[in-house]
């Protein structure tokens, strides 16, 4: 279940569809920035437009006692976007979530989690499906995911919903409703746990900033 991701400004051409505001949004804080639950973060809007909105919908469970327990839902598996937590999110309120990278943990030396970053291999950027919903705290969204793809699969058994051009449109517009694994191509390389460095980002270049 990918829990971080990457964003930040990249020269690279948006596709036709989305407007100049998400580049102007993320120039406001131009060095990279790792999302994590429950963060603000930009999302792209049907009408190209960006924004931005919390990572995560605030649902309420019953605890193992009985007591009443509320937590951070960050991803929408595709197999279950028919159940009543997603269905009516997913029928009219979709977004787009971009990123130049996303993250899944793998075990490192010592049993260590160690995460992998994961980026197009034309270093292009990354267009997640997303939907959205007006929570208790105000506006936040959710990160479709899907089938691994041959990139993902020796690591995870899911991934992001990553939409080709092509797939962006159709998309938003609710024509595109099953995904599979993603025809984006990926690449990988393990990175150092920003969970736990404790080495300042302006000390290494290499090391993006935890919001």
């Amino acid at each position: 279940m990918c829990t971080a991701y990457q964003i930040g400004t990249k020269a690279n051409r948006l596709p036709a569809r989305i407007k100049p505001s998400l580049a102007e949004l993320l120039r406001r804080k131009p060095e990279p920035r790792i999302i994590r639950p429950t963060l603000i973060a930009p999302v792209i809007l049907p009408d190209g437009t960006a924004t931005e909105m919390s990572w995560g919908f605030r649902r309420k469970f019953r605890g193992s006692k009985g007591n009443p327990i509320t937590r951070t839902i960050v991803n929408s598996r595709e197999d279950k976007l028919n159940s009543p937590m997603w269905r009516d999110a997913f029928a009219n309120r979709r977004r787009l979530i971009p990123a130049i990278a996303f993250y899944e943990w793998t075990d490192g030396p010592g049993g260590k989690a160690c995460p992998l970053r994961f980026t197009p291999i034309d270093d292009n950027w990354l267009l997640l499906g997303g939907i959205w919903e007006n929570g208790e705290n105000g506006p936040c969204f959710s990160m479709l995911t899907t089938e691994p793809s041959d990139a993902i699969r020796p690591v995870h058994d899911r991934m992001p919903l990553v939409l080709s051009d092509e797939n962006i449109g159709p998309y938003l517009d609710g024509e595109l409703n099953q995904f599979g694994s993603s025809k984006v191509p990926l690449l990988y390389q393990e990175t150092p746990n920003f969970l736990r460095s404790t080495t300042p980002p302006d000390q290494d270049p290499n090391q993006p900033t935890l919001l």
